[in-house]
């Protein structure tokens, strides 16, 4: 493999459908794909590495020797947890979990390439509050947001902006229990809900509800840009789309040049290549820049209105696309 001018390694689920599109548009244009989950390690990945600078090291899988210094470009797609042996004990499954996490981890993030997205770019980029500071850093506007967990602040936040303030979680929002999984959804709330027990249990989000026209989700790869309007069909859906998504409507749409600037700017300052961004569009025609996802899905949005977000990324893992 190293004497391939590309050689791309995935690093995600085998059941991930994003990878196996972006795959797909690798091979198409000629590069070499090697493919690994690091939850088959160790049972199924041998590792040999003696970091230097001479060679990052070698990894063994199914009898395929992948040389880690052949490889030119990851994408790197939510891949899963490190696979260790049930027959150890809790504490020591733990530690076997960490050393993998550092050893497996440190190797490959030490991968002098291109990268989409580096884990440690990921790993900054998805804490909400720096995404609104640099957001506004960079010339996005952003509604009034309020994170607290003191419920009197929560109060006087909603009394300055409104009634009309969402509540929306951090992160993914999605609660396993009892055998049942509830999504938590951006859902509107007033003053008078406000209970400050509840609030004082942990962090908090609040936020001006922006009253738009339409959502809009911008993937970005590189210089490339994907915008799709998000029409929706219910009250449900047009506070939190992700509330109801048979009542969408999608129409691919022009990215306003300053807001093409503002995201430019939010992923050199994030270090980042890929992201998929959501605004909301008020009535005037404003962009409002909501949140962002390094990890975000797009391959729902190639299929309804054929963006071909695909084989940009391929494109730019195999050095044909650059900021």
């Amino acid at each position: 493999m190293s004497g391939t001018r590309t050689f791309v390694l995935l690093i995600a689920d085998p059941e991930d459908s994003e990878a196996a599109l972006v795959e797909d548009a690798l091979l198409r244009n000629s590069a070499s794909v090697a493919w690994i989950d690091t939850a088959d390690f160790p049972e199924r990945i041998g590792m040999i590495a003696t970091p230097d600078l001479s060679h990052p090291g070698w990894l063994e899988m199914d009898g395929q020797l992948i040389d880690l210094g052949a490889v030119t470009a990851v994408y790197r797609r939510s891949p899963g947890v490190f696979g260790m042996d049930d027959a150890m004990s809790g504490p020591e499954r733990r530690f076997a979990l960490m050393e993998a996490v550092q050893g497996v981890g440190g190797v490959l993030t030490n991968l002098q390439c291109t990268w989409v997205n580096h884990p440690a770019r990921v790993a900054d980029a998805t804490y909400k509050p720096l995404q609104i500071s640099v957001a506004r850093q960079c010339g996005l506007p952003v509604p009034a947001t309020l994170v607290t967990n003191v419920g009197e602040a929560a109060r006087s936040f909603i009394a300055s902006v409104g009634d009309r303030v969402i509540y929306k979680p951090m992160s993914p929002g999605i609660v396993a229990e009892q055998g049942r999984v509830k999504v938590l959804n951006a859902t509107i709330v007033t003053k008078d809900l406000i209970d400050d027990v509840s609030v004082g249990k942990t962090a908090h989000t609040f936020q001006k509800f922006i009253e738009k026209r339409y959502d809009a989700r911008v993937t970005v790869i590189g210089s490339v840009f994907f915008g799709v309007a998000i029409d929706a069909g219910t009250s449900d859906a047009f506070v939190d789309w992700r509330a109801d998504y048979d009542a969408l409507d999608y129409r691919v749409i022009d990215v306003p040049v300053d807001v093409r600037a503002g995201i430019l700017a939010y992923l050199d300052r994030l270090g980042l290549s890929f992201t998929a961004l959501d605004f909301s569009v008020d009535r005037a025609g404003k962009w409002w820049f909501l949140e962002a996802n390094p990890n975000g899905l797009w391959a729902w949005l190639e299929e309804r209105v054929s963006i071909p977000v695909s084989d940009a990324i391929a494109r730019y893992l195999i050095n044909e696309e650059r900021i």
